[in-house]
């Protein structure tokens, strides 16, 4: 079967809406046999290897699972910190599944990785119908394919890599060729580095809203409650899409620190002109009064950019490991404006934030806000941003010096514990992750 851009616009389409912005997305489909079997460039060209759609494409499920499972891999970009072996993987057990069991009926139960996958062994993880009975892989497998087992607990993409680690020999992972581009950071082109396969924010955010939109729907027609697992999965790797919303984080935007966030003003200027454009008060006067300036004095305004600073304070100690993919997802959005952040425990470091979005953590791994006032009162800042799962407290005299001070807040909560208490409601709003994103 052939693959046009027609064809893969039409399966698209279907899957998620005539308007919807990942049809679009896909502007050009071109054969090229240097391409191993395919990929989708971050601008939205798709190429293959005709032997391999010859061998293995078969009809407009296929297709759809093609294509699908290449646009997942930047949705999941987050969670994977490098472009090993057992890491591409992972990462394709995690996305085959999510083909395979969400979207059954667009896929065909994701007859294309049975077809090409062999149904044991390593490969067997990486698609459905494996014979994994009495293997090493079984659980993980069952996890990841079998509707009728019903677990406890649920992994993330990161956990999936450390099982495979264990697991998995290092050259028996290196054997296996994938399906789609994944950055093996040797390579060059459409299979090459990792950075080639990133969205751009706003494609990445759009195409976020698609997904989003079907597994609502899906929600609402009760076809993916037998997979809240791997539902929840798909929708924390879209969050990481997200951005925090800059008009929100405008108000709390401080003189006291020097980053890249815009804030605007406005100038009054005073020019002369013989004509009254904006004329003054005092030349409104002289008209009324009958008198005629040969100069009017006209008041304009003018708006500026000026650089201020975000004063973020981000939670790090233990029992927030598992929500930082997520968070630095979001935040990551915001590197071009912020120049550091504030990592806090049981005290605080400032981090610059090209080094936190490489993973480099600093945390006692307990936690209190003492440690953020004090900061807050240290560095006289009248506002600032505490990202949290409110999971902490504060002195008595520590908050009256901050009332004192005046200084106001925006505490963003993530996590769902029962047990928190919003010490920094007092000092301004207090909103769920969720809201402050878009």
């Amino acid at each position: 079967m052939n693959i046009t851009l027609e064809s893969v616009r039409k399966v698209l389409r279907e899957a998620f809406g005539f308007e919807s912005f990942i049809a679009g997305f896909i502007k050009s489909v071109t054969p090229d046999e240097k391409c191993q079997t395919a990929g989708i460039t971050k601008d939205g060209h798709l190429v293959y290897n005709p032997a391999f759609v010859n061998g293995y494409i078969y009809s407009q499920e296929d297709i759809f699972t093609l294509v699908f499972h290449e646009i997942l891999h930047p949705m999941f970009g987050h969670f994977i910190y490098r472009c090993g072996p057992l890491e591409n993987i992972a990462a394709d057990a995690v996305i085959n599944a999510i083909v395979t069991r969400l979207y059954a009926r667009e896929s065909n139960d994701g007859y294309l990785f049975t077809k090409y996958y062999s149904d044991t062994g390593i490969q067997g993880l990486l698609r459905p119908k494996s014979r994994m009975y009495e293997s090493r892989f079984e659980k993980l497998y069952n996890t990841l394919f079998n509707r009728n087992c019903v677990f406890h607990h649920s992994l993330s993409t990161g956990e999936v890599i450390q099982t495979l680690k264990i697991l998995v020999d290092i050259d028996q992972a290196s054997s296996v060729v994938l399906i789609g581009s994944h950055g093996n950071g040797d390579d060059t082109g459409i299979n090459g580095a990792a950075s080639d396969l990133d969205f751009p924010q706003e494609t990445a955010a759009k195409i976020a809203e698609d997904i989003g939109k079907s597994l609502a729907d899906m929600t609402r027609s009760n076809t993916a409650g037998k997979d809240p697992f791997l539902k929840n999965l798909l929708m924390e790797a879209l969050k990481t899409h997200l951005s925090m919303k800059k008009a929100l984080l405008q108000k709390f935007v401080t003189d006291r620190k020097l980053d890249k966030f815009k804030s605007v003003h406005q100038d009054r200027r005073i020019s002369t002109s013989p004509i009254p454009i904006h004329p003054s008060k005092r030349d409104m006067i002289l008209l009324a009064a009958g008198i005629y300036p040969l100069r009017y004095r006209n008041l304009t305004r003018h708006t500026r950019p000026k650089n201020k600073g975000l004063a973020v304070y981000l939670d790090v100690s233990g029992s927030v490991n598992d929500h930082l993919p997520q968070i630095l997802g979001i935040l990551s959005k915001l590197k071009s404006e912020i120049t550091t952040i504030y990592q806090f425990s049981n005290a605080v470091v400032e981090t610059s934030f090209k080094s936190l979005l490489k993973g480099h953590i600093s945390t006692t791994y307990g936690t209190d806000f003492d440690c953020i006032a004090k900061s807050i009162i240290e560095k006289t800042y009248d506002r600032a941003v505490i990202i949290t799962d409110g999971v902490a407290s504060m002195k008595a005299n520590l908050k009256e010096e901050l009332k004192s001070r005046k200084v106001k807040t925006l505490t963003v909560l993530f996590g769902s514990y029962t047990d928190r208490s919003i010490v920094f409601g007092e000092f301004g709003d207090v909103m769920e992750l969720d809201e402050v994103c878009v």
